[in-house]
């Protein structure tokens, strides 16, 4: 599903607003989804999955997070990257 695990968990451990928009995190206990910059305490590791959308999320069962429900983010400019810690694919 993502091919560096250890980089999201990272990203959503520190609130990284700069993944907002490159993956969304889901909570297999809860069956919440979030963007990694949600204000509340970040979950078990080993209870997050990746996704690349939030319309992924929700087609895999997942409801957006009631205290910070995902807002779209900025739209990507054509020819920008990820930041330079992103994963190559998180979803």
């Amino acid at each position: 599903m993502h091919t560096d695990w250890e980089r999201c968990v990272r990203a959503v451990q520190s609130k990284d607003a700069r993944f907002d928009g490159w993956f969304f995190t889901a909570v297999t206990t809860t069956r919440i989804y979030c963007r990694p910059s949600c204000p509340v305490v970040p979950p078990k590791p080993e209870n997050m999955t990746f996704y690349s959308s939030a319309a992924a999320c929700q087609q895999a069962g997942f409801q957006p997070a009631s205290a910070a429900a995902p807002t779209p983010a900025p739209a990507r400019r054509s020819g920008t990257s990820a930041p330079t810690s992103s994963p190559a694919r998180c979803g």
